[in-house]
């Protein structure tokens, strides 16, 4: 088995679809090729995290396929999403669809592709989009899912973004604020750190302030404040502390940064 052989048939070893011949093949290519193996460890790794529970609301399809069905109107560029679409469609449940979408894509960009014709900087731009839309899309899906894992497995995909929208990054303020569990809400704040030049992501973190209740939230938000001198975030803890119910701990880290801040 050579590269190309093994990037065509790593969806069918994934799902369990190859023939015991080329299982074997596909484990000692495995065995040959360290790299591949680091590969194929990780996409399992994100397969296992996204099947196991994740139900698609009518709402996700729809977001999800418009996004599709945008790319498609566009006849004079390469694309690798329709085709995955159509592909993957007829084979897997619709919850296994965004995982693929992303793995087609990324296949494509990747650093070891083994592909005889040159690729031209436009389409090799074209797919780095795409794969920023759908994962995108992926961040907004498992923001959705009950599981905690889930939302903090959103998180840790939108670390892998270039650059946010305003709805993902509507989504996570949604998390930071509202979420139940205190691990998903301190992720949040560490995504939305990475974009603090945005201006609606330092408003948005001043204006949460005042809506935290967990004590880590509150100190980590505060160590946030400090790192970006935000005096706005001052008000917000003035408020905050003279709240009955908060944390000793958390009130004296809130005084000390607002004395950091001034």
């Amino acid at each position: 088995m050579n590269h190309k052989e093994f990037k065509e048939t790593i969806v069918d070893y994934i799902s369990e679809n190859l023939s015991t011949k080329k299982q074997q093949e596909f484990k000692q290519f495995l065995k040959d090729n360290p790299d591949s193996q680091k590969e194929i460890e990780e996409i399992n790794l994100l397969w296992s995290g996204l099947e196991e529970n994740v139900e698609p609301t009518t709402a996700m399809d729809i977001k999800f396929y418009t996004m599709l069905n945008a790319q498609k109107k566009s006849k004079e560029r390469v694309t690798l999403i329709p085709a995955s679409e159509n592909f993957l469609a007829k084979i897997f449940s619709k919850k296994i669809v965004y995982t693929l979408a992303i793995l087609a894509i990324g296949f494509f960009i990747g650093n070891n592709l083994n592909i005889e014709t040159d690729l031209s900087e436009e389409t090799l731009q074209i797919a780095q989009k795409e794969t920023e839309e759908v994962r995108g899309q992926l961040v907004l899906t498992l923001l959705e899912q009950p599981s905690a894992n889930k939302r903090l497995q959103a998180v840790s995909e939108v670390n892998k973004l270039n650059s946010v929208t305003e709805t993902i990054v509507k989504a996570l303020f949604s998390t930071l604020n509202n979420d139940a569990n205190v691990n998903v809400r301190l992720s949040a704040i560490e995504a939305l750190s990475n974009y603090t030049y945005i201006p609606l992501v330092r408003e948005g973190l001043v204006a949460s302030i005042i809506h935290q209740k967990s004590p880590m939230v509150q100190i980590a938000l505060a160590d946030l404040m400090v790192k970006l001198q935000e005096k706005k975030a001052v008000e917000s803890f003035k408020k905050l502390i003279k709240e009955e119910d908060v944390n000793v701990s958390a009130k004296q880290k809130m005084e000390e940064s607002i004395q950091r801040i001034i």
